[in-house]
């Protein structure tokens, strides 16, 4: 008895309707990932995000080509300061968990990345092979300043009080840039700049954006916000009527 092979034939319309239908699953569940992450990120404790700042820039550190070198043991002081502010950040985040973090711990980590920025800017970048333009690295780096700076000051936007949170934020972010660039001028190898002080400046006004768009996201940042998990103390003014 002869053999009778048959031969099937796939549907076009069927294969592409289930890689359709496997296209939008996956995209559903990506929604719902970055969906979940955002809330978590909005959820955060501030002190998550600070530290999640000075991680970030530890971690470019190593990722810089000739910025970890033996011939310049100075970065190594740079990076001490970058420990100190993530080890700050992560104290204060087991510390104050559901409390008020008093103003001068708030300042910390400013001062950690103002010795950060002082320490780079006293070492010669001979040797190191930046992925970017360096003028670039000018209004990031002084974004996170605004950043912790605005932390620091961040109940200066009580009642949605923009301009008074600003000058605390430039104020000491540009006299600190000038500074630097003073600095610099001294040091062998590097020179100042008027552009780059504009580039801080620049930096400075993102930092800011940055900072308000969290205190009006995150409750956390918004300790008048429903749902925050502390409120910082207010002052209370009572006054006794006469007889």
């Amino acid at each position: 008895m002869p053999l009778v092979r048959t031969q099937t034939t796939k549907n076009p319309s069927v294969s592409q309707t289930m890689k359709g239908f496997s296209m939008k699953a996956a995209a559903a569940q990506l929604g719902r990932l970055l969906a979940k992450g955002l809330r978590r990120l909005r959820d955060a404790h501030p002190w998550t995000h600070l530290a999640a700042l000075f991680g970030v820039h530890i971690l470019a550190a190593f990722f810089i080509h000739g910025f970890i070198s033996s011939r310049h043991p100075g970065r190594l002081v740079a990076l001490s300061a970058l420990a100190a502010g993530l080890a700050v950040c992560l104290w204060g985040r087991v510390r104050y968990a559901g409390l008020s973090s008093p103003p001068w711990i708030r300042l910390l980590p400013v001062f950690c990345y103002a010795f950060f920025i002082t320490a780079m800017s006293h070492q010669p970048l001979r040797g190191v092979r930046l992925p970017v333009s360096g003028d670039l690295f000018h209004p990031i780096v002084y974004a996170c300043m605004a950043v912790f700076l605005g932390w620091f000051r961040v109940s200066a936007l009580r009642g949605r009080q923009l301009i008074p949170f600003a000058l605390w934020v430039l104020v000491p972010g540009t006299l600190f840039a000038v500074t630097d660039e003073w600095h610099q001028s001294w040091v062998p190898g590097r020179c100042s700049s008027v552009s780059d002080v504009f580039l801080d400046l620049m930096g400075l006004g993102i930092g800011i954006g940055v900072v308000v768009v969290l205190h009006r996201w995150a409750p956390q940042w918004n300790p008048d916000m429903p749902g925050a998990p502390f409120q910082e103390p207010k002052t209370v003014r009572v006054t006794a009527n006469k007889p």
